[in-house]
């Protein structure tokens, strides 16, 4: 009988040898794998063991992992303006399209060294001491979502274009709109919530939101800024009610540009002059390869860049009249608050295309398609300068030359920021139509001189024939009823 049991004792020994083996192997397997899915605020950062600005801060995990970096930040030599502009440097008799023009007092007469200290002392003084913690918020955000800014009735109606537009791609993403007191009745509200959902209303006015703002008589750049920081998104995508997407912008979050940086950061036409005492606010030495952002579409991870919204809504509202003197209200806010804080930013690989039309040799831009962060299709219609143009042109493209969505201008140079592109913004007054109706007026135009003119079906077939599906015509049918009962249309 012994003979019989020791095989058994021996496999006994042999499998508790094997499963004491397994286990000290496997603890060191799970010492390692604990190390390295531990929770990033418990690994000290860059600037935690240098003392220094994280050179790769867009990679930090979390939006407390930054204070360390905000620190070192907070404690660099200020820039002198001779220091921040010497970087950037066009040879002379090149176009450059700066926002602003020559004649403006601060490009002029640049800012004093004193006044600068000044402004960087107030937005460091901001985020090392008076910044919402993430801590006592972080709970209020959670999953994705877009983010409009509306309310007038021009606003609601462009709002239901895009709708009907996220509802034919199938967007499943929730839209959260942000309006100001008593601008969107019960009524409006049902209306847009019949056209798309999920979908919930945000009052800015309202004594719930985590910062509040004040709403000016004429634009109210700092609405947008403050919509952001108080959606109940964590990672929200803020989109204009004039700004059609072309693809589901729930397929941007998979972009490599966007799970990277998380932020992406559409550009404008136009860049920062080297005497705009932003560059030197805000420690940044000019940059020539960079033009200055357009919102009408921006994607953020707050759980990440808590404290970075903050800081551009800070400057967007408290400081607004000071910093809206030589930046364009929200959208260049974001930016230099990014470049404050030394973070970089997402950015698509393409820079816009112009979206207009070509009449005896006139090109009349009034739409910018961006693109996709990575591919560079067409995403976004952003008709920012179809609110300006005459009812009476738009009519006229559309009967008599077949579409008002007809050529496109795209610079060869779209992916090297560095070129210097010849465009500008120009009034069209439409000397090649013989007659005009009363009340016509010149319409605004982006141009891009020395840039070949295309059929916009060459890059996105159909999008007339779209617009008018989804009701992006609203104006001319409003105007013919105006006209109808003996008013002007334009």
């Amino acid at each position: 009988m012994i003979v019989l049991r020791r095989p058994r004792i021996l496999a006994a020994v042999a499998l508790a040898s094997l499963i004491s083996l397994f286990t000290f192997h496997n603890r060191d397997a799970l010492g390692d794998i604990r190390k390295k899915y531990s929770s990033p605020s418990t690994k000290p950062t860059s600037s935690q063991i240098t003392g220094k600005p994280d050179p790769e801060a867009h990679k930090l995990p979390w939006a407390d992992s930054f204070r360390a970096h905000f620190g070192a930040v907070t404690s660099l030599k200020g820039l002198t303006m001779a220091e921040a502009k010497k970087t950037c440097h066009w040879p002379e008799g090149l176009y450059v399209n700066f926002q602003y023009g020559s004649d403006t007092e601060w490009v002029v007469t640049e800012r004093s060294d004193d006044e600068i200290a000044s402004r960087r002392k107030l937005w460091q003084d901001y985020v090392m001491g008076q910044m919402i913690p993430w801590k006592r918020v972080k709970h209020r955000f959670k999953g994705r979502g877009i983010v409009v800014t509306a309310g007038n009735h021009d606003t609601v109606m462009r709002l239901k274009v895009v709708l009907r537009r996220l509802k034919k791609l199938h967007c499943k993403l929730p839209v959260e709109i942000h309006y100001w007191d008593d601008e969107m009745t019960e009524a409006t509200k049902k209306e847009l919530a019949d056209l798309y959902q999920p979908m919930s209303f945000n009052d800015l006015a309202g004594s719930g939101n985590i910062i509040h703002v004040k709403k000016d008589k004429y634009i109210n750049y700092q609405l947008k800024s403050a919509s952001l920081v108080n959606s109940r998104f964590a990672e929200p995508l803020l989109l204009d009610s004039d700004n059609i997407p072309v693809l589901d912008p729930s397929t941007l979050y998979d972009s490599h540009v966007y799970q990277e940086y998380r932020t992406v950061f559409w550009p404008d036409i136009a860049r920062s002059w080297p005497q705009n005492p932003a560059w030197a606010i805000t420690n940044t030495p000019c940059r020539m390869g960079e033009y200055e952002q357009e919102s009408g579409q921006l994607m953020v991870d707050k759980r990440r860049y808590w404290y970075h919204l903050q800081l551009a809504a800070w400057l967007n509202n408290e400081q607004g009249p000071y910093y809206n003197q030589f930046l364009l209200g929200d959208k260049d806010m974001f930016r230099f608050a990014w470049h404050a804080l030394k973070t970089d930013y997402g950015r698509p690989k393409k820079w816009l295309t112009s979206v207009g039309t070509l009449n005896d040799d006139v090109y009349c831009g009034h739409t910018f398609a961006q693109h996709h962060p990575d591919d560079g299709r067409v995403a976004f219609m952003h008709g920012g300068l179809t609110k300006q143009v005459s009812l009476e042109m738009m009519r006229w493209n559309r009967e008599e030359k077949g579409a008002y969505f007809r050529h496109y201008k795209r610079a060869p140079s779209d992916e090297d920021p560095m070129v210097s592109v010849h465009v500008d913004i120009i009034f069209d007054g439409a000397s090649y139509k013989a007659s005009h109706e009363e009340g016509f007026h010149a319409a605004m135009c982006t141009e891009m001189k020395d840039v070949k003119v295309g059929r916009l079906d060459e890059i996105l077939p159909g999008w007339e024939k779209e617009y008018e599906e989804l009701g992006g015509y609203w104006m001319l049918e409003q105007g013919a009823r105006k006209k109808a009962k003996g008013g002007q249309s334009n």
